[in-house]
């Protein structure tokens, strides 16, 4: 499948992906903002996550918000929880653009006692679910669904603080290579009809903290077991690391260049239904 080159985007590390009332919100995760943008990314307009919204934070001080999410009215940029800077997100109110920083330790450190390596970077909503996606790219190369319950979620959202209580199970995924590289978990989303849709990516590293040389990303489906239902390469030497499908059925992605003086793109695919 080929992927179709829509615009470079006014951020460089771009990690996660919704459309949300006709637009689309990217985050990058070396930074305190979110961009909105048109479905072609034209009309870009950044928004502020804090009251000291900052761009290119170095490595050791950023939030590493890799994961963003809908679920109803609000978007949740979520951390990776890969180092301990990392466990918060931060809850906004679309109407009216009102945030509130959410405290995920609790969570974490229970998914900790299951998962070798943290590295969320992926988040989706479906029914009486909440899923986030382990990325597997450290040493273990443990990719995984964690599997939460919504209505506790939304409960201890609002709380502004996610436990161990909606934690229902963790899910482990095998995704196979990609030219010898293992491919680890990058984002999820709901597909044209409500299946859940995965990015995935082949980087050339042992530890989540640092980047490593990219073979390639897929786009794929995944039951709610964590069975691969299908896969398909879409792009050698760029790492996909957010997805989101438009009503139509059409899907946007972003890629990050880790390269800070590099602009983000934003890909259309065509998924079949």
């Amino acid at each position: 499948m080929k992927l179709d080159l829509l615009s470079y985007l006014d951020l460089s590390a771009a990690s996660g992906l919704v459309h949300h009332e006709g637009f689309l919100y990217v985050v990058a995760d070396d930074a305190l903002e979110l961009l909105r943008t048109d479905l072609g990314g034209g009309s870009p307009t950044p928004l502020a996550l804090s009251s000291a919204a900052r761009r290119h934070i170095p490595k050791r001080e950023k939030p590493d918000f890799e994961a963003l999410m809908g679920i109803g009215a609000s978007l949740l940029a979520i951390g990776s929880g890969s180092s301990q800077a990392r466990r918060r997100a931060i809850a906004v109110e679309v109407l009216g653009w009102s945030r509130r920083v959410i405290d995920l330790e609790p969570l974490y450190a229970a998914l900790e006692a299951r998962l070798e390596e943290l590295n969320i970077e992926g988040a989706v909503a479906t029914g009486e679910d909440v899923f986030l996606a382990q990325r597997g790219n450290g040493a273990s190369k443990e990719n995984a669904l964690v599997r939460l319950d919504r209505a506790r979620f939304e409960r201890e959202l609002a709380a502004g603080a996610l436990t161990a209580e909606c934690l229902r199970e963790v899910i482990p995924v095998r995704l196979g290579e990609l030219g010898e590289i293992p491919l680890s978990l990058t984002d999820l989303c709901l597909g044209p009809n409500e299946e859940l849709l995965f990015t995935a990516a082949a980087e050339d590293t042992t530890d989540p903290y640092e980047d490593g040389e990219v073979a390639g990303s897929i786009v794929g489906t995944l039951s709610r077991e964590g069975q691969v239902d299908e896969r398909r390469v879409v792009a050698e030497e760029v790492k996909l690391e957010g997805v989101c499908c438009l009503p139509g059925g059409e899907l946007r992605l972003v890629a990050d260049p880790d390269d800070p003086s590099a602009r983000a793109p934003l890909f259309r695919l065509s998924w079949p239904r």
